[in-house]
């Protein structure tokens, strides 16, 4: 039977300088463990605040020579207002 797992992060600014701007990419990673071949993974993002949209993009499985798998994907700020946080919803479905 398939076990469902569910993970939230967050990123938040420094400040307003430091907030994503339009456009702008953040890069994230998951590794570690915990998935494994055939397992599914998804990851959207929500961002803070009224009237702002971001995208997942470029979403990449990795397996190094030793079996470990590792996920990367890059969060963008598509809308036309900066974005002084956002939270990253992530699930696995195991097989």
């Amino acid at each position: 039977m398939a076990t469902v797992s569910y993970h939230f992060v967050s990123w938040a600014s420094a400040g307003p300088l430091s907030d994503l701007q339009p456009g702008s990419v953040h890069s994230w990673s998951i590794w570690g463990g915990g998935f494994d071949y055939g397992d599914a993974i998804m990851a959207n993002a929500h961002p803070v605040g009224r009237g702002r949209a971001l995208a997942v993009e470029n979403f990449q499985v990795r397996s190094d020579p030793n079996g470990l798998r590792m996920a990367t994907f890059n969060v963008r700020n598509v809308g036309a207002r900066s974005i002084p946080g956002y939270g990253i919803g992530i699930a696995m479905v195991d097989n």
